[in-house]
């Protein structure tokens, strides 16, 4: 009954409820990120479940994306990889935030009011401010799932007899790994549970259950080990495949480095954004400042701080230049990337504010918290772009228009598409993910995992355009993970070069000789070539309210 009294937590719960149907009303007329979105990881799950690669071998390839071998696209024992399996790519992608978000309420709600002794009227509006965050789709709870998580292993380390009343929490912990990504955040999580229960005996805290503790990473590290199964064999025993990670330079001067843990600190990470920056920073340095006045001070969030200073040290700092010979040395240094401590800055930064607040009035700390959940909402970009479209009429290009069907099957009646059709295509100034999502396979594409030695295929064949301008060739060079047939002129960004945008290009400067060996016979140009090559023959032009696309033959 004590739930149903408490008006803040049926307020936060119809607010939740309310978010989650402004997602499934949008649908895929929603303004979603095209950065590891739109132009990855929804084509790439769509594309496993079309060609029922999901339990296929770790090399074997995926056609539809540049032949990148089945390992760069995750475990087939992640919830997120069957929605998409069970339901259309649209209702998977809906399904998964509206999980995230009330697995993030859920547990933002118990972390807040049961480990961090905040107000049970406070709880829940803090919990949305976590729920209603941009988390990363294709990471599942890896960050969404951490508050719940770290309340379950407070609450297990509390108990003296090791599964007493706790079999929920041990659940938990075997099914985290589950819906989270190792590398993204799991492998993070647990470093720093480690290094809290190292902390406490040390301390000589005669309260907590370290067995336990230990059990519970025992645990995670199994569970972890089974659904990541392909990177721990290739790990433990590679195949005859280099991967192009380890051309990976990152060479920034200390200069660099100092500027990136700042940006770090202050604004966060972009892949977890906490968006801190607006009244969390300035109310942790308001308190930090009454503190030393007063001399009244929670030594907690000094140490939090502390911790944040550590991880924003590390993110900008492993791009540093005086790395390099150790990540040359050190393999896995190249393909893990260790500054991922930053996906634990949502959960910490929100500790922190918790923190604060507890040390407030409950009506200030409702105040701050209802503030931080507007804040929350205006930066999460499908509300922003929403209500930009509906007050200023400031349109967006949606998950429909971006993926634009209904203009790639005038492409494919072009190509004369059918189930029969091997060729492969290249994209110039699209993202390649707007093909593939279409089952049209291509040449290039953004993949975390391939071969150096395709790498090295694709740049043979776009080295003159590369040549001409020094960003394209260092981000191409020194990363490679968008392996996209870069065109001097005419280069991709944002969602790719819109209809409305006023770009061409003279020529095409690419070993045509070398992509017809690829098997790549045609190029889809969001630009006209005005001078184009002997060997390229226009075929036809489509467009849409959004797009338009050259159509051309590589004789």
């Amino acid at each position: 009954m004590a739930l149903f009294s408490n008006k803040s937590l049926i307020i936060g719960t119809f607010l939740l409820v309310c978010f989650i149907a402004f997602l499934w009303i949008l649908g895929a007329d929603a303004s979603i990120r095209v950065h590891d979105n739109l132009d990855a990881n929804i084509a790439w799950y769509k594309s496993l479940a079309d060609q029922h690669l999901l339990f296929a071998d770790s090399y074997t390839p995926n056609r539809i994306v540049m032949n990148a071998p089945r390992i760069a696209f995750g475990s087939e024992w992640s919830l997120v990889a069957w929605l998409y399996v069970w339901f259309p790519p649209m209702v998977a992608y809906n399904f998964n935030l509206s999980i995230m978000a009330v697995v993030a309420f859920i547990g933002t709600y118990l972390f807040t009011k049961e480990t961090l002794q905040l107000s049970s009227k406070i709880s829940p509006i803090i919990a949305l401010t976590f729920a209603f965050l941009p988390f990363l789709f294709t990471a599942g709870i890896s960050v969404a799932g951490q508050p719940l998580l770290f309340w379950s292993f407070a609450e297990i380390l509390k108990k003296q007899q090791l599964f007493k009343h706790a079999w929920g929490h041990w659940l938990l912990f075997f099914l985290y790994p589950f819906y989270a990504i190792f590398i993204i955040s799991g492998l993070f999580t647990m470093v720093f549970m480690a290094i809290y229960l190292a902390v406490n005996y040390f301390q000589k805290n005669k309260n907590i259950n370290y067995f336990a503790g230990i059990i519970c990473l025992f645990l995670l590290s199994i569970t972890a080990i089974f659904v990541d199964y392909r990177l721990f064999l290739d790990v433990l025993s590679p195949a005859n495949f280099t991967p192009h990670r380890v051309e990976f330079v990152q060479g920034n001067t200390f200069l660099e480095c100092l500027k990136a843990t700042k940006n770090s600190f202050l604004t966060g990470q972009n892949h977890f954004p906490v968006f801190h920056t607006y009244l969390i920073l300035p109310t942790v340095f308001v308190y930090l400042g009454y503190g030393l006045i007063t001399s009244k001070f929670d030594r907690k969030i000094f140490l939090f701080l502390v911790i944040l200073v550590a991880i924003a040290l590390i993110d900008g700092f492993w791009n540093y230049v005086g790395f390099e010979p150790i990540k040359n040395k050190i393999t896995v240094l190249k393909i893990i990337q260790f500054d991922r401590f930053y996906s634990l800055y949502p959960i910490l930064w929100i500790t922190v504010f918790v923190l604060i607040i507890r040390d407030l009035s409950p009506k200030m700390g409702l105040i701050l918290a209802a503030c931080q959940v507007l804040i929350v909402l205006f930066f999460n970009q499908t509300t922003h772009d929403f209500v930009q479209k509906v007050l200023f009429k400031k349109d967006y290009i949606s998950y429909r228009e971006f993926y634009a069907e209904d203009l790639f099957s005038k492409v494919k009646k072009v190509l004369k598409y059918d189930k029969d059709f091997n060729s492969k295509v290249g994209m110039i100034g699209l993202h390649p993910t707007m093909a593939q999502y279409n089952e049209i396979a291509t040449v290039d594409g953004y993949v975390a995992l391939y071969s150096l030695a395709y790498k090295h295929e694709i740049q043979a064949i776009i080295q003159a355009e590369l040549n001409q301008n020094k960003f394209i060739k260092t981000y191409f060079e020194q990363w490679g993970s968008r392996c996209y047939l870069f065109d001097n002129e005419a280069i991709t960004t944002g969602n790719g070069i819109t209809k409305n945008q006023k770009c061409c290009t003279n020529n095409l400067d690419f070993d045509y000789a070398k992509l017809k060996q690829m098997n790549c016979n045609y190029l889809l140009s969001a630009v006209e070539i005005k001078h184009p090559s002997k060997q390229l023959k226009l075929l036809s032009k489509v467009e849409d309210a959004n797009w338009r696309i050259w159509i051309y033959e590589i004789i």
